[in-house]
């Protein structure tokens, strides 16, 4: 069985069919520019990220779009407050957005498309539609789309249009038909953010923006379009109707969409004194920590963000790249050559846990599982069956882990910037623990046990764990280290 995506159009998990079995063709609503990333904008480009790199890795070719919405209300305000012109504002803005995008490990979009830069196509598609009789001009001369001439509206959002209220982005209500339309171009004069146009000077209206992008890019009908779960209605049920009202046809085939982000069961929110940007959370936590706290969820849940989660997520990236160590170590010691072979049981189960509407828990429990095997095996007297197993495993880690962005960077990297960090926060040095595990290994070889548990029991209480083995003495940090190391 093949990839299924639960659809919100049909409300089902539909079988995914693209319309070229080798060209799949992707739209995710990107960021309005008006301020510095969050962690919802970091979950949601990572999930959308990793959709794509699964279908790349399934043999697919992908073109992925996520665009930048860089004309809004909230950029105008924010810049008129800041002394400087919107699109100043916004090109700011996307350059942050770029590096933020960067540190987390996301790759950039086939495309990513500023509204700003199709504001003539926008205009082209508006005069489409009042041709088609679904635009109107209004009293106060911005254009409006008639929701009621389009018989299915609601379709997505499952509104009775009878029940309908406008809501989320204000649109202008002077000059409206009818209440529920809803605003194609703004008439207005904002400098540095608004253009000429047949209806006056003005500026796109929210909806619109997506349409056109998608539809100059991917055509007027592509395979997924995906967003955030709060973007269903007004904003994907309004792209729907005008894409369709103008082209005739069907619009996005399946709609994805993920859930939201909280701190600690809360909504995210600066006056709740618990909102994370993702420079703040890359520095404090690392790209990995924060990919793998977002793996836990089903990525149409709401995902949360606690100190308990990140406390769960670096222990088990702890143990990630022990064993990841550990198998280089191996390797190594056993002049073992790489298999360029996958496992086929644990390749087919990875398989099975994406394909199920890219089910990123049960991934990583394939992942955990062949994680444990391979220490099963190191921990076995070496023969060619069990290496040949081995090294099976480690090819297909090597080929599905750069999906997930994590447990790829050489071991030692990862451990020295966690280490770093935790020797910083407790106003440590290596150098200072290293004399110390000097000190004990001294006292082992002369005998001095009780010294050496001393020594031993010092460094607990600092959260450093000794680890002994008959060739050397080396150190990790404990549980409580961890924890305390990702406190919100």
């Amino acid at each position: 069985m093949g990839l299924r995506l639960t659809n919100t159009l049909s409300g089902c998990k539909d079988e995914f069919v693209p319309s070229d079995p080798q060209h799949i063709k992707m739209y995710a609503c990107g960021v309005t520019v008006y301020d510095k990333c969050h962690l919802g904008h970091a979950m949601q480009a990572i999930l959308y990220d990793i959709f794509a790199r699964y279908l790349r890795f399934k043999g697919y070719r992908v073109t992925y779009v996520r665009n930048f919405t860089d004309v809004d209300d909230k950029i105008i305000l924010r810049a008129s407050q800041l002394g400087i012109s919107p699109l100043e504002l916004s090109d700011q803005m996307i350059e942050a957005s770029r590096k933020d995008m960067l540190s987390l490990k996301v790759r950039p979009a086939d495309f990513e498309p500023r509204v700003s830069e199709y504001i003539p196509q926008i205009i082209s598609y508006i005069q489409d539609l009042q041709a088609k009789g679904f635009a109107y001009a209004g009293q106060d001369g911005s254009v409006y789309f008639r929701v009621r001439l389009k018989e299915d509206y609601g379709k997505l959002s499952r509104q009775n249009i009878s029940e309908l209220r406008c809501g989320v982005r204000k649109d202008v209500e002077e000059g409206k038909e009818d209440p529920v339309d809803f605003a194609l171009w703004k008439v207005e004069e904002t400098p540095g953010a608004t253009w000429d146009s047949p209806w006056g000077r003005g500026r796109p209206g929210w909806h619109i923006e997506c349409s056109v992008m998608a539809s100059e890019i991917l055509g007027d009908s592509f395979d997924i379009h995906g967003g955030g779960r709060d973007l269903v209605f007004p904003h994907h049920e309004n792209e729907i109707a005008q894409s369709e009202a103008k082209s005739g046809g069907t619009y996005a085939r399946y709609w994805v969409h993920n859930g939201l982000l909280t701190v600690n069961r809360q909504k995210m929110s600066k006056s709740l004194h618990n909102f994370i940007s993702i420079e703040d959370a890359v520095r404090d936590y690392g790209y990995e920590l924060i990919r793998f706290n977002i793996y836990q969820y089903h990525y149409q849940s709401n995902i949360d963000f606690s100190a308990q989660g990140f406390f769960l997520g670096l222990s088990r990236l702890y143990s990630i790249y022990r064993t990841r160590q550990r198998v280089i170590d191996y390797i190594t010691r056993n002049n073992l050559s790489r298999s360029e072979t996958r496992h086929p049981e644990y390749l087919q189960a990875f398989c099975e846990a994406m394909d199920d509407d890219f089910n990123l828990p049960k991934a990583m429990v394939v992942i955990q599982s062949v994680l444990q095997s391979q220490n099963e095996i190191m921990d076995k007297k070496i023969n060619q069956q069990n290496a040949e197993e081995l090294l099976s495993m480690e090819c297909l880690l090597q080929d599905v882990l750069p999906i997930l962005e994590i447990g790829i960077r050489p071991p030692q990297e990862f451990f020295h910037e966690i280490h770093s960090r935790y020797l910083t926060l407790k106003s440590l040095t290596n150098d200072w623990v290293l004399e110390k595990v000097a000190q004990r290994v001294k006292c082992r070889t002369e005998k001095n046990f009780a010294m050496a548990d001393e020594i031993r029991d010092e460094l607990l209480a600092q959260g450093i764990s000794l680890l002994d083995s008959r060739e050397k003495t080396s150190w990790e940090l404990s549980e409580r280290a961890l924890e305390e190391l990702v406190a919100l």
